[in-house]
């Protein structure tokens, strides 16, 4: 498993409770943060409690967010009712339970371990190798997130895109009773910011905007809310009581939306790295735990030696549609309107059944 966040955790403890033997390798040390709109909707829930960590995970005090809001530069808004509560929760926390869920279970976790090649295929097997490690395996499970150097490595087409997007974000502090059980969406020109409480009484702030806005972020991150809270009394209005917490912004890599293959050769690829749903949905995390659970079955099978590699390709490939759906799709659709570009401006009260609509499309 290369890779040990939401998809390749999830992952990794439904192969162990399948028989299997797991090493997860993850680059980062944990806990950690991470640019995200932390928003974990309903669809998972399921794939959390056979993990065992749902009680764990509530008794951490997540924000339940009920209605969410849509507001362009100008002030006008669009507010709705979520079809179904979502928990709002710091990748810190949930990305560091759902590991020790894994590890519990039996996989064998490898913190702070870069992998710097990967050769083989489901016929022969696989050779991964680190800096001080070299494993061999059945085998891989590609969980390394939005984008990372071993997409170039297996000869990725989607990277060869340039991608002009990036994710930025910070922690918030103070009276932020006003963002109550509510996400709201701030268009600016070149993107869109999203406040919305977590646990801890502390305030996400994630953002997707272009280089330029990005590079604002990460050289002065404070002129930069300055500069956008000028442009609109609406958000000015949300940050008046909050501070961002002391330490530097996250910024993270570029981020390449759409579908990007569950396959990359023979390695079955999970979460953000088959494929980024755009982050205004909400459901990024969700379908993470969901394709990651999902990718067990079929490859348990192949172990076992009741799916020939075909089988495995083949089910792998179909597990991933089933999951993913229309929602890739229905994003892209919608994707002109949170862009902070012409479309954003149609932003209306009038609008709120579309929104409605949108927002239990994307969940289905």
């Amino acid at each position: 498993m290369i890779g040990g966040s939401l998809a390749g955790s999830a992952a990794a403890y439904a192969l162990v409770r399948a028989g299997a033997r797991v090493i997860v390798l993850e680059k980062a040390l944990f806990p950690r943060d991470k640019v995200c709109g932390c928003f974990l909707s309903h669809e998972a829930f399921p794939v959390l409690r056979r993990m065992g960590i749902e009680e764990a995970l509530r008794k951490e005090n997540p924000e339940t967010i009920t209605r969410f809001a849509l507001v362009e530069r100008g002030g006008k808004r669009v507010e709705a009712d979520l079809p179904a509560l979502v928990l709002s929760i710091s990748r810190r926390r949930l990305d560091t339970l759902v590991a020790q869920a894994a590890e519990r279970a039996g996989a064998q976790m490898r913190f702070g371990t870069t992998v710097l090649s990967l050769e083989g295929d489901l016929l022969e097997g696989f050779r991964i190798k680190g800096l001080d490690l070299e494993v061999a395996a059945r085998a891989v499970v590609g969980a390394w997130g939005r984008y990372s150097p071993m997409d170039g490595r297996l000869g990725r087409t989607f990277i060869r895109r340039k991608s002009s997007l990036f994710g930025f974000g910070k922690m918030l502090v103070g009276k932020s009773g006003h963002l109550a059980n509510r996400a709201v969406l701030h268009f600016f020109e070149g993107g869109y910011v999203g406040l919305s409480r977590v646990e801890g009484g502390l305030v996400n702030l994630a953002a997707l905007a272009n280089s330029r806005v990005a590079q604002s972020a990460h050289h002065d991150f404070d002129s930069l809310l300055d500069r956008l809270s000028r442009q609109s009394p609406a958000l000015a209005a949300d940050l008046e009581a909050l501070s961002p917490l002391t330490g530097p912004v996250l910024l993270s890599e570029p981020v390449h939306l759409g579908a990007h293959g569950a396959l990359a050769g023979d390695v079955l690829c999970v979460g953000d790295a088959a494929g980024v749903i755009d982050p205004y949905t909400g459901t990024g995390m969700s379908l993470a735990l969901l394709f990651g659970e999902a990718v067990a079955a079929p490859l348990a099978g192949f172990i076992a030696g009741t799916l020939d590699v075909e089988g495995l390709r083949s089910a792998h490939l179909r597990g991933h549609r089933e999951i993913a759906g229309r929602r890739f799709f229905l994003s892209r659709l919608f994707r002109p309107f949170f862009s902070g570009g012409v479309a954003s401006r149609f932003v209306s009260p009038a609008a709120a059944p579309i929104a409605r609509w949108a927002a239990r499309a994307t969940r289905e």
